[in-house]
């Protein structure tokens, strides 16, 4: 049983709001902190047991290992999903949002449901979790244990077949994986819309996860060569070069202006944890509570009525495939709008503020030093899993009530009540004086 928060938030962007937005999140958690608490913990375990899952299942099954290692990030994701449903049941403009009448899916033609726009959740969530380095965290983890594992058959099988065990694919099977995947995708909600068996919406679920999950591993294992790719690049190295010798022109004023640039690169390099967590948080806490509220696509794109020499069957099979995908992104788009609509200094605010939660983690871990002090290498390297998770519980723990509250803010005026509501009254002007005149 939830109790209702009552808010004092305006629907309008104003930077006073964000404090009322930061003591609506204290109140979430002082009212849910048992739940947040245990929905924590529990993903933090179901992600370290997806990585030892596919350790021991990538030696038998690799390609099944790959997907085992997709639910590492879904242990995060299905706890915070819990959490802000949970969270949105107290706060009123959310839970008006959360019981509106949702637009009609393009291919199911029945009401949306937030597993059928998985798609515009797990993709800004992966942003955040990878920007976390909890995705290079998960390969390395993987790839490390995978390969002492290989290392130790040496002496009872004698033989190794690492790389088989990675599952490494190139930009073509990569490209050819999305585009099997959008098919396979849009081909489930045409079989439940003959079928009306809604199981099938949470297979298509999945298939977005292992897509999107195996696009942003790719991704971010090509990271580190494209930057090294980069800088070895003649048109780089030479720009490096004039650097160095204009700034060694400059006398005393070289290590001043060397340092204002690292420091120039390094605020550049923070972006993603100032401006793109922030959002990329937002967007999802968005798109789970407000998805409803969100409109339905346009049936068929125009481009398509165009092409009068393709044939009409395959003009009608493209365009409700084209559908089928706006229909899964709308949500995604819509809810980067609505964070727009939130105004440019509330959003900047609420993302410095934001940065705290983001850092637990780090907190923890220098609070853990001061309190237990040094330690031998094997006793730190014991503790180091569970210290890492209580900063990690800490931090999504505390992130879920922030998002709710700030979803608060945000859905509060696209409700159907505040729709409804009458625009408030002009005040009567007041009559003016005999004998004057109102030119003067």
């Amino acid at each position: 049983m939830s109790v209702m928060v009552t808010t004092d938030l305006t629907t309008t962007g104003h930077l006073r709001d964000v404090p009322r937005v930061l003591v609506l999140a204290a109140r979430l958690v002082a009212g849910h902190w048992p739940a947040l608490v245990v929905l924590a913990f529990t993903g933090v375990a179901v992600r370290s047991g997806a990585v030892w899952a596919a350790v021991e299942v990538s030696d038998h099954v690799p390609a099944l290992a790959q997907m085992l290692l997709l639910l590492a990030p879904l242990g995060y994701l299905l706890p915070m999903i819990a959490m802000l449903r949970i969270l949105g049941a107290s706060l009123p403009g959310v839970h008006a949002a959360m019981s509106a009448t949702a637009p009609d899916q393009p291919t199911e033609h029945r009401p949306r449901r937030l597993v059928d726009v998985m798609v515009s959740v797990f993709v800004p969530f992966l942003a955040v979790y990878s920007s976390y380095g909890l995705l290079a965290a998960d390969r390395d983890r993987f790839t490390n244990e995978a390969a002492w594992d290989e290392f130790n058959q040496t002496f009872t099988q004698g033989g190794t077949d690492f790389t088989s065990r990675l599952a490494i694919t190139s930009i073509p099977v990569l490209l050819g994986l999305v585009g099997l995947a959008w098919v396979v995708r849009w081909a489930l909600g045409r079989f439940e819309l003959r079928t009306r068996f809604l199981a099938l919406a949470f297979v298509g679920a999945l298939v977005e996860v292992y897509w999107t999950g195996q696009a942003a591993r790719f991704l971010a294992a090509q990271q580190e060569n494209l930057r090294d790719w980069f800088l070895t690049r003649r048109a780089v190295q030479d720009l490096t070069e004039v650097y160095t010798q204009a700034t060694e022109l400059l006398g005393p004023l070289t290590d001043p202006v060397r340092a204002f640039t690292s420091w120039a690169l390094g605020l550049l390099g923070s972006l993603d944890a100032v401006v793109v967590v922030p959002v990329a948080w937002l967007t999802v806490g968005a798109v789970v509570l407000g998805h409803r509220l969100m409109p339905a696509p346009p049936l068929q794109h125009p481009l398509l009525d165009r092409l009068a020499i393709v044939p009409e069957p395959v003009r009608r099979a493209a365009g409700s495939l084209t559908t089928d995908l706006r229909g899964r992104w709308v949500a995604f788009w819509n809810g980067l709008r609505m964070l727009g609509n939130a105004g440019l200094l509330p959003m900047l605010a609420f993302c410095l503020t934001f940065l705290v939660v983001i850092r637990l983690p780090a907190i923890v871990s220098e609070v853990a030093r001061v309190l237990v002090g040094p330690v031998p290498a094997e006793t730190f390297r014991a503790f180091v899993p569970w210290e890492s998770a209580v900063g990690l519980a800490l931090s999504m723990a505390l992130t879920a009530p922030m998002l709710a509250a700030a979803v608060e803010w945000f859905v509060t005026p696209r409700t159907p009540a505040a729709r409804a509501a009458p625009a408030p009254a002009l005040p009567e002007p007041e009559p003016e004086p005999q004998g004057t005149s109102s030119d003067t």
